[in-house]
């Protein structure tokens, strides 16, 4: 994760692994909206290990388990079965 602090309003997209633990965090800095969030959360998906499912949430603490709802979510499922990694 980065070093530099959350502005009001950064999006973070979070990886889950099978048992629902977060293996990532990412702050997205270049954009403000969901739907391009979701396109960085896509390639996370596809290239984190042991990633099953990716969402996107509006910030919270750097120790957050982000139980609440996420803004919007996709696993491993959502994908087609050739871009499965």
């Amino acid at each position: 994760m980065s070093n530099t602090p959350l502005s009001y309003g950064d999006l973070i997209i979070i990886a889950r692994n099978a048992t629902g633990q977060v293996i990532t965090r990412l702050v997205c800095t270049r954009s403000r909206t969901v739907v391009s969030a979701m396109k960085s959360a896509y390639s996370v998906l596809q290239l984190k290990k042991g990633a099953v499912r990716v969402e996107v949430h509006r910030e919270e603490s750097p120790t957050s388990t982000y139980t609440s709802r996420p803004l919007a979510a996709l696993s491993r499922e959502d994908l087609p079965m050739g871009q499965i990694g």
